[in-house]
C-alpha cells in the first residue's frame, strides 16, 4: 500500500484523475478492502481535488482490518490513517475558525477607518 501511495505521488493530475475513476468504478463493483485501501490513498494526495474528509472516514470505517486482533499491520495502518483524517479536520476547523476571527477583526478595522475619515 505504501509502495502504491509512493507511485501516486509521482503521477501528474491527469493520471491521478484517471486512476481515481478507475478505482472508483472497480469499487462501486467489488468493495473490496484493497479497493477501500487504494481509494483512502487516493483520496490523502495532497491537492487532490475529489478529497472528501467524511467519505475517508466512512471508507475506513467500513475496512474489515478495523476488527483484526492489536497487532495486526493492516488494523495498524487504518487507524493510523483514521487518525490522520480526523487530525486534519480538527486543523481545518482551526484554520477556518481563524479565518473568521480575522475577517471579523479586517471588518471592524474598516469600520474604525470609515468613522475616522468622516469625523475629518
Amino acid at each position: 500500500m505504501l509502495a502504491y501511495y509512493q507511485g501516486l505521488l509521482a503521477m501528474t493530475a491527469e493520471e491521478l484523475k484517471s486512476e481515481y475513476q478507475g478505482i472508483s468504478q472497480s469499487l462501486a463493483r467489488d468493495r473490496s478492502e484493497v479497493g477501500r485501501l487504494r481509494l483512502v490513498l487516493l483520496m490523502c494526495v495532497p491537492g487532490a481535488a475529489w478529497r472528501d474528509d467524511a467519505r475517508l472516514l466512512t471508507l475506513l470505517d467500513g475496512i474489515a482490518s478495523r476488527k483484526a486482533p492489536p497487532d495486526s499491520p493492516r488494523r495498524q495502518f487504518v487507524l493510523l490513517l483514521q487518525k490522520l483524517v480526523m487530525e486534519r479536520q480538527r486543523e481545518q476547523k482551526r484554520a477556518d475558525e481563524l479565518q473568521q476571527k480575522l475577517d471579523s477583526m479586517l471588518a471592524i478595522e474598516r469600520s474604525l477607518r470609515g468613522r475616522q475619515l468622516q469625523k475629518k
